[in-house]
């Protein structure tokens, strides 16, 4: 699933005011085009050894600044696209991004395009709209679920629209159940709260698919703004806020929804593309033997290496989903790709990579401020040559990938994640084509006190299969 933001403070979900800090380190077309007159400096800062500067050196010829797709690598551009902006995902990047990146690739129509971290199923929409055979997987179950919501073909509009009607002259009744007995609960939601979302998730229940499933995703979509929680990076922050009532902005949402059907397909129309998404994880061979050889491109984002936790970002939508108790939390946690700080060390290692070996040598010299970053990054590098090599299985000769991947710093010590991934990439038979810079982000007010501005490159990479 994909993360969006490639420094150690909480993201600004892509606003498109240029950061003042970051500036000074553009190049002057980089910067003349976002507006600026920056002077042209070197743009990666130190805190690289030899390794890294190798790197930097082998893949100089494959670099291009684009300005123009630094919006579009967010979720930005979605919320003013219908359907699209269903369920807040501030990870996720543009319909427009897989609309220029299908052409810039030359997939043609009916191609199947594969996203193994499909996020809010943007890739998935995108390629039905845009007459493209989408297949997606995630490994967390509120992407699934989110994502099949947004690519079912809603035929019987009327019907769903009845069933709104009905669902919400339900009159409230004492629910049966309860919520699970997780701390985040109790702190995010009063109790009279978490009586009527419960009310409403039982009510639900009561209607058939795929109606239970529409119903069940305006309820997720409200869960923040009905909550004293705001999704902040790493974590839910709590706040103090005035708690709408729940009818009320569950009824506004799921009207809206239903509007926004009709907005982006005309009454009995039909995308004249397909897709489906899975459950599975993109480490694993999580495509059936359809797939194998068969997929023309990639385009993706996995998370990036910046310490966030999906399973505490989307705690309260996974309890009305799926999870019942503390252990089933930390299942969800650790059966996700190892980007965050509670990433456990597997005992096998099977990548060589030398730059990484020196950020792991130069990190035990610094000061940090978690002892387990040195693994999560030796662990994120391992999983995504896992995820590397079963995308190699899934393309057929000549494939492409597009993946949009942000860099790191940790302790004054640069990740050239970009890099190290088209390193992993030639291992299981890819070429790297192009490498977009889309722009720089700044390291964290704390490094920058010790370390001095030294900003990383947001990006995205152009692989191809040779064999």
């Amino acid at each position: 699933m994909c993360s969006k933001s490639s420094s150690q403070t909480p993201p600004t979900d892509g606003e498109e005011q240029l950061d003042e800090e970051i500036q000074p380190y553009l190049s002057e077309q980089f910067a003349s085009e976002l507006g600026g007159g920056a002077t042209a400096i070197p743009v990666h800062g130190s805190g690289k050894g030899e390794r890294r500067e190798a790197l930097e050196k082998r893949y100089k010829s494959r670099f291009s600044e684009r300005p123009d797709y630094r919006q579009l690598v967010t979720y930005v551009p979605n919320k003013k696209i219908p359907v699209y902006n269903w369920f807040k995902f501030k990870e996720g990047f543009s319909r427009q991004l897989v609309a220029s990146l299908t052409k810039h690739m030359g997939v043609r129509k009916g191609a199947v395009i594969y996203d193994p971290f499909a996020g809010s199923g943007t890739t998935l929409l995108a390629c039905k709209e845009l007459g493209f055979s989408g297949i997606g997987s995630d490994i967390l179950p509120v992407a699934v679920f989110v994502s099949g919501v947004k690519i079912t073909d809603w035929h019987d509009r009327q019907g769903l629209a009845l069933a709104v009607k009905e669902f919400l002259s339900i009159p409230y009744s004492t629910p049966s159940g309860s919520l699970p007995k997780i701390k985040i609960i109790d702190l995010a939601f009063p109790q009279e709260v978490q009586q009527q979302i419960l009310f409403f998730k039982e009510s639900a229940e009561r209607f058939d698919q795929p109606v239970r499933d529409f119903l069940m995703l305006g309820l997720l979509t409200i869960l923040e703004e009905v909550s004293r929680t705001s999704k902040d990076g790493q974590f839910l922050r709590l706040v103090e806020k005035r708690i709408p009532d729940v009818r009320e902005t569950l009824a506004r949402t799921l009207n809206s929804m239903l509007a926004d059907l009709s907005s982006l397909l005309p009454e009995g129309g039909g995308f004249p593309g397909k897709a489906e998404v899975i459950h599975g994880d993109a480490r694993e061979q999580c495509l059936d033997g359809r797939y194998h050889h068969k997929v023309q491109a990639v385009i993706t984002s996995p998370p990036y290496l910046n310490r966030y936790d999906y399973s505490r970002s989307y705690a309260l939508e996974l309890c009305l989903l799926n999870v019942k108790s503390h252990e089933d939390m930390v299942l969800v946690r650790h059966s996700l790709l190892r980007s965050h700080i509670e990433s456990r060390e597997h005992p096998h290692k099977s990548i060589e990579l030398p730059a990484l070996a020196e950020i792991l040598q130069r990190l035990r010299n610094r000061e940090l401020n978690n002892q387990r970053i040195p693994t999560m990054i030796n662990a994120y590098f391992e999983d995504m040559n896992m995820v590397i090599s079963n995308l190699s299985l899934c393309l057929k000769t000549g494939g492409k990938v597009a993946l949009v991947v942000a860099n790191a710093q940790f302790a004054g010590e640069n990740v050239p994640t970009d890099l190290m991934l088209c390193e992993l990439a030639s291992q299981h038979g890819f070429s790297t084509e192009e490498i977009w810079i889309t722009r720089y982000k700044g390291n964290s007010s704390q490094q920058m006190a010790v370390y001095g501005r030294r900003p990383v490159r947001e990006s995205i990479v152009f692989w191809s299969k040779d064999a």
